[in-house]
């Protein structure tokens, strides 16, 4: 079902969407963690992906669940409220095109980014929020005593570093085409991707731009897993995965240097640091490419602007508007070129050495 075909039928049932009374705003917004919930628990029942079997019945779906009917189809209702779901006649559900984003074999699926950013984690982070910033401190490091990416990294953190790793793949697969129909990559010889995981989008890349050769630079823990991932792509011939650590240093030898969701992580002060130690080793002639939100000036809904609030509740980052990237790239060497518009939620800045 399409969301245009979903519009529809809520004009049918002669709701008027584009008057919401003040009332409606105010609950519908303040209980926007219901919907998180309700996608969470989805997600893990497997409703998505039974709907996308052709299970449809709700009788039906909460005995492969194991769950209570009646409960069940309290759920669903409230996920098609919020256009993820399209109700049936005799208690069956489909999925609307959003709703089938949910799901693992859709095409630019979010299931696991949507399952990390509903997990149970961010409710007791977010809970905090106030106390937290009347202390001016980040809420996660208040509930957990110790900064993010340590935190995930620990042994006994696993399951929940697989949790986020999954989601950040996630949502680099619903960028990857958007970066390749927006942008020429074949333009340069070496893509040197900092801090790029296990270079999911820099492979992406390279197959597309087979003359192309990469590099991937990361900390000496996830060196090996990217040199696998490069191996099983076939493309240990044109890239390699080299140990680094960008708040120390960043190999030289590419002519382009890419990092898609870094600078957000942190704060002015770190990322000039990352961004000066890039422009110790770029060619006079290079380019350097960011995939990061730019927020729009004024009151403009964004989802950068709900981003910018899990950089403040789990990190010391921030999502940044235009002006606020040319501020931070010119204090490190560089001078933004261009904004490159893309179909994600996330615009590619060029920059070159100043």
């Amino acid at each position: 079902m399409s969301a245009a075909q979903h519009l529809a039928r809520i004009e049918e049932a002669g709701i008027d969407q584009t008057k919401p009374a003040p009332q409606q705003i105010v609950i519908g917004t303040a209980l926007g963690h219901i919907v998180s919930s309700c996608i969470q628990t989805a997600i893990k029942l497997e409703v998505f992906e039974q709907i996308a079997r052709g299970t449809h019945q709700v009788n039906q779906l909460a005995k492969k669940a194991s769950v209570n009917e009646a409960s069940l189809y309290r759920i669903l209702r409230a996920l098609e409220m919020a256009g993820l779901l399209l109700e049936q006649p005799a208690r069956s559900f489909q999925l609307t095109d959003a709703g089938s984003l949910l799901t693992a074999g859709a095409q630019g699926s979010m299931r696991d980014i949507a399952e990390f950013m509903t997990d149970a984690m961010h409710s007791n982070v977010y809970c905090q929020l106030t106390d937290a910033i009347k202390a001016d401190q980040v809420p996660f490091e208040r509930v957990y005593g110790e900064e993010y990416f340590k935190w995930i990294n620990r042994p006994e953190n696993k399951d929940e570093a697989t949790l986020f790793h999954k989601g950040m793949v996630s949502f680099s697969g619903t960028c990857v085409g958007a970066f390749l129909e927006a942008y020429d990559f074949s333009q340069f010889h070496t893509i040197a991707d900092v801090g790029g995981g296990l270079g999911g989008i820099l492979r992406a890349i390279l197959k597309a731009c087979p003359k192309l050769k990469g590099m991937i630079t990361e900390l000496p823990e996830v060196v090996e897993a990217a040199k696998q991932a490069i191996a099983e792509d076939g493309l240990s011939h044109r890239c390699t995965a080299v140990s680094s650590d960008f708040f120390d240093s960043i190999p030289a030898g590419a002519d382009a240097y890419f990092m898609k969701h870094i600078l957000h992580d942190w704060n002015d002060e770190d990322a000039t640091c990352i961004l000066k130690n890039i422009r110790a080793v770029i060619p006079s002639t290079g380019k350097l490419m960011l995939a990061e939100t730019v927020i729009p000036s004024g009151p403009v809904p964004h989802p950068g602007k709900l981003i910018d609030i899990e950089m403040l509740v789990f990190l010391k980052g921030k999502e940044r508007t235009e002006p606020e990237w040319r501020r931070l790239l010119q204090g490190a060497g560089f001078r933004l070129t261009r904004i490159v518009e893309t179909k994600s939620p996330l615009n590619l800045i060029e920059a070159v050495p100043a």
